[in-house]
């Protein structure tokens, strides 16, 4: 579901975007919601803290399943089209099918992603059933040589190949099923084999693959201004299964912008992000923000365990947040997000017709 695409076709949407940045309060559906379901996961990634965190037992287990259900059902009622499960590693979460039972029972489009190596067939068959729209695998590289040394274990890329394999197999046979996403987390190390997992995905017959820069403080792990530039070059190539861009690339300063980690280059120099009207991201602490990015600058809108959504949505915070990216300053954060380039460019054009005649 394309959230942008569903504003530009639904009337009353559409007047209700051209209204936010004049009247931020003015009430606005939130139409998709990410929940971290737990911390724990079995793989070791390099460029990941999460697992660090939660072998030293910090933060809660996870989400209080209960909290969940409630969350979808008053989510529901302010609009939401579709839910994105994710972890850690979201098949550790004891009470995913509960969760995923409500959601659909709500008529919710579900999404979900997993590092695919728990998959197994009565997972796949539940997805069939439940009519799982997406199942997003996680793979860093077209081998196990450097998938395995990216994910910290011995026969992870084997084994998420087997997921996707049975994953297959089931669809096949029932002639319907969940489509089959990747995401590839680029690094300095693995952005110059992205042909080689190109050809990878058409030989699993994936249906899209989602590029991720790395999310990492560290320079020595990122790519280049070099390497994204020879990357740019490659992506016709890639389509139509590059389901979107990794970063902002309008400007000749994008590549050393990415350099840099600020990976919406100079996309919101004059544009805004409209994540804290539409969108709403759940940490597996029970924390609620706009989204997954605005965990490292923002101050939550309050936590699932302590209030409600209609109370998150009613909060100081949520109204700060709302405020400081309508008046066109965004967060110092916002220059580092790859999430929602596509949906805020179509929101500017609805936004800003003239721009774009």
């Amino acid at each position: 579901m394309h959230i942008a695409r569903l504003i530009d076709r639904n009337g009353s949407l559409h007047e209700q975007a051209l209204r936010l940045v004049h009247d931020p309060d003015h009430p606005f559906p939130v139409l998709s919601a990410k929940f971290k379901l737990t911390w724990q996961c079995n793989l070791a990634c390099t460029m990941c803290n999460i697992w660090r965190s939660a072998r030293r037992g910090l933060g809660v287990p996870g989400l209080d399943p209960d909290r969940i259900r409630q969350a979808l059902t008053d989510l529901h009622g302010q609009g939401l089209k579709k839910v994105h499960f994710s972890g850690g590693e979201v098949l550790m979460y004891p009470h995913f099918r509960e969760v995923v039972d409500q959601a659909r029972s709500l008529d919710l489009q579900v999404n979900l992603t997993t590092n695919g190596t728990l998959l197994t067939k009565e997972l796949v068959r539940f997805f069939i059933e439940r009519r799982v729209h997406t199942v997003t695998v996680s793979l860093d590289g077209p081998d196990s040589r450097l998938h395995d040394r990216i994910r910290g274990v011995k026969g992870a890329f084997k084994a998420a190949l087997n997921g996707i394999a049975l994953l297959r197999a089931r669809r096949a046979r029932k002639g319907r099923g969940p489509k089959l996403a990747v995401n590839t987390v680029v690094s300095r190390a693995t952005i110059d084999r992205l042909d080689d997992m190109h050809r990878l995905l058409l030989s699993l017959e994936a249906d899209a693959w989602r590029i991720l820069p790395i999310d990492t403080e560290d320079p020595e792990l990122r790519p280049t201004r070099d390497q994204w530039d020879r990357m740019f070059e490659r992506i016709p190539d890639w389509q139509p299964l590059l389901s979107r861009l990794p970063l902002d690339w309008s400007s000749e300063r994008s590549g050393l912008r990415a350099e840099d980690g600020k990976y919406a280059g100079v996309f919101y120099g004059s544009r805004i992000c409209y994540a804290p009207w539409f969108n709403l991201f759940v940490d597996a602490d029970g924390k609620i923000y706009p989204c997954c990015t605005g965990k490292r600058d923002m101050t939550p809108y309050a936590n699932l365990h302590a209030r409600t959504i209609e109370e998150a949505l009613a909060s100081a915070e949520r109204r700060e947040i709302a405020y400081t990216m309508a008046s066109g300053h965004p967060f110092p954060v916002c220059d580092c997000c790859d999430d929602f380039l596509e949906e805020n460019t179509a929101f500017h054009a609805l936004t800003h017709p003239e721009e774009h005649s």
